[in-house]
């Protein structure tokens, strides 16, 4: 049996840090729900935001045990890296974690203060902005062999 590399927390952490989108997993018996998401990383962190009354909020709110995965590849998928993580989902109720998390998601998927456009729940047109946090209960992360080489 040929295992994969693995990859260290640094090289796990640093990825975390570089990509946009993950994909999560939540449950919705009898199957799974995934869906790609844009996130930010800091501090041992993931943060993620959903439209209030959306499918992914309800999910998490029933059921807060998730599983996120972020993957980076290149064209032919000889050179490729992934990380598994399972934790708890959690919303982000404090004022000033939600400010952190929305201007760490801003800045990372548009460059902009993603507060100044979600800051107010009642923003005419736009549904209400649900921050959720995934605390990482573990972590894994594989890479191809020899790089890709």
């Amino acid at each position: 049996m040929t295992f994969l590399p693995e990859l260290t927390k640094e090289e796990m952490n640093r990825m975390l840090t570089e990509e946009r989108v993950g994909r999560i997993g939540l449950n919705d018996d009898p199957q799974p729900y995934v869906v790609p998401t844009d996130f930010a990383f800091e501090g041992g962190t993931i943060y993620v935001h959903t439209p209030d009354r959306g499918l992914k909020a309800r999910l998490a709110r029933l059921n807060p045990n998730v599983c996120f995965e972020v993957d980076r590849y290149n064209e032919t998928v000889t050179d490729f890296r992934s990380i598994i993580i399972r934790g708890r989902m959690t919303e982000v109720s404090d004022p000033a974690e939600r400010k952190k998390a929305m201007q760490l998601l801003g800045r990372k998927a548009l460059g902009l203060d993603y507060a100044s456009f979600h800051g107010s729940q009642n923003n005419q047109g736009m549904p209400p902005i649900t921050i959720f946090k995934i605390e990482i209960r573990d972590m894994t992360g594989v890479r191809s062999p020899s790089n890709g080489h």
